[in-house]
């Protein structure tokens, strides 16, 4: 978690204290410290952040050489569009969808639910894209940088939390009953 938030917030702190080729420049450390970090943890990387930490090298390396912030602003839109990419294609005939492979552990349902709530996903990725591109070119670059950094967190969120909580109680009926059972046992311990 802190690999995701911490660029983040360094970003914004070198943002508001030496602008935006200086945050950039933090993003792109941050990116490949986060990487080395998870490589020495993990021993591999997984594909979309690396692509992420690609983005961020190029897109944020061309913001710095040419001093054209608007290669920045279009770092999220991409990231978005290719997440949303690689989730639609986890939905073909034969695969496991994306959705299934990161909660399949901690909720059971029916093969259709998780295909759907894989789209919900690919519709929520390809909306966070446009939203980018919207807030990057209508609003000054501050007020983007804002965004950004904590209107994309509590979007994502939002999201996130609410379509879980949707999911959860979308649960085949012997998964729900023995969720039931946990609660009730966990709720009647002294």
């Amino acid at each position: 978690m802190w690999t995701d938030v911490l660029p983040l917030l360094l970003f914004f702190g070198f943002y508001k204290w030496k602008g935006i080729y200086a945050a950039t420049g933090s993003a792109i450390a941050a990116g490949i410290f986060g990487a080395i970090y998870r490589y020495r943890k993990e021993g591999k990387i997984e594909p979309l952040p690396l692509f992420t930490l690609a983005l961020i090298v190029v897109l944020g390396g061309l913001t710095i050489y040419l001093k054209d912030p608007r290669f920045l602003i279009w770092k999220p839109t991409v990231a978005y569009t290719a997440t949303a990419l690689f989730f639609a294609l986890s939905c073909r005939a034969g695969q496991t969808p994306m959705l299934e492979r990161l909660l399949g552990s901690s909720l059971k349902l029916a093969p259709a639910q998780w295909r759907s709530g894989t789209w919900a996903y690919v519709g929520y990725f390809f909306f966070a894209a446009l939203l980018n591109l919207a807030v990057g070119y209508s609003v000054s670059l501050d007020l983007w940088v804002k965004y950004k950094v904590f209107g994309t967190i509590v979007l994502s969120m939002t999201f996130m939390v609410g379509h879980t909580m949707w999911l959860s109680g979308k649960q085949l009926p012997e998964a729900a009953e023995a969720a039931e059972t946990v609660a009730e046992a966990v709720v009647s311990e002294p």
